[in-house]
């Protein structure tokens, strides 16, 4: 199916550019030793409105706190949340529930939209039941750009995607749980990324995924939240959803941070990244971290120097 105007539309919102000087922003999805009733534990009211929590589909609890500009602030941020937490919650920093196998785990949250995204899920097996109540990211917000440098940001922020993930341990079970849900609406096989025209690629691939049997999903931006790609615009923002659930170190949100903004560095790992795109399905079992983070060091002793 082609891309209507309509959806050409929500999709250049979708791409649209941040005006302000940049931030970082994350959320933090955990695995609950033991699930409350009503799903969330009895927070502190600080907790709650620094940290915002929610609920995700499996009764994993995500932290989703306000972006910051800078790391350092950020980092503080989540540690004082994790650390507040951790005085009255067990819980668990993995991609994958530690605890709980899938049929030890309901849907806990039956909307419409879990329901009808559970049924579309189940033409294809158990992978996306698995992801919804059994898988936790760390997914790491950066500001858009605006032109030739946004660009350079969506390809960076796709193509470092396989590497940042490879160099987190343990990665490859809640990575092979993605790979297995229908890659017409992951694009875990690099479908959504064009080199030369990313709104016209990404609405490419919106218009080729199925809309949920729900009558909201006739809206285009609502189409375009139906979409679970490894990174995906948010109007404004870029949404790193790659990466498994883990404390958001110094180390790892400064390396995303000089990726997305030094100018310099995201065009040396663009021209390192760009010949991997013709296999970039491939790259997430096969990535090798040691050259892409060798030159975000290198970048950062010129820095310090």
């Amino acid at each position: 199916m082609d891309a209507t105007p309509s959806l050409d539309d929500a999709v250049r919102r979708a791409f649209h550019p941040c005006e302000g000087p940049p931030r970082i922003g994350v959320e933090l999805e955990l695995h609950l030793q033991s699930k409350p009733p009503g799903g969330i534990p009895d927070l502190a009211g600080e907790l709650v409105e620094r940290g915002r929590p929610s609920l995700e589909p499996g009764g994993q609890l995500e932290l989703s706190l306000p972006p910051q500009p800078s790391v350092a602030a950020l980092v503080r941020e989540v540690d004082w949340c994790l650390e507040t937490l951790s005085a009255t919650t067990d819980f668990a920093l993995t991609g994958v529930d530690p605890w709980r196998a899938l049929d030890d785990v309901p849907l806990v949250l039956e909307t419409p939209r879990y329901l009808s995204m559970q049924q579309l899920f189940d033409r294809d097996g158990d992978a996306g039941r698995r992801m919804m109540r059994l898988t936790a990211s760390l997914q790491v917000c950066v500001d858009l750009l605006p032109g030739r440098a946004g660009h350079e940001q969506w390809l960076v922020a796709n193509l470092a995607g396989p590497s940042l993930v490879a160099a987190h341990p343990g990665h490859l079970a809640r990575t092979r749980i993605w790979q297995d849900i229908d890659a017409a609406r992951t694009g875990y096989d690099g479908r959504h990324l064009g080199v030369h025209d990313p709104v016209g690629s990404y609405a490419a691939f919106a218009a080729a995924a199925s809309r949920l049997p729900l009558p909201e999903a006739a809206d285009d931006a609502y189409h375009l939240s139906t979409l679970f790609p490894p990174v995906r615009p948010r109007g404004g923002y870029l949404e790193l959803r790659y990466l498994d659930s883990q404390r958001p170190t110094h180390e790892l949100l400064g390396t995303i941070w000089a990726l997305m903004y030094d100018a310099g560095l995201r065009r040396d790992a663009l021209a390192l990244l760009l010949p991997t795109l013709p296999t970039f399905g491939d790259q997430w079992e096969a990535a090798d971290p040691t050259a892409l983070l060798a030159l975000v060091a290198g970048r950062r002793e010129e820095v310090a120097a």
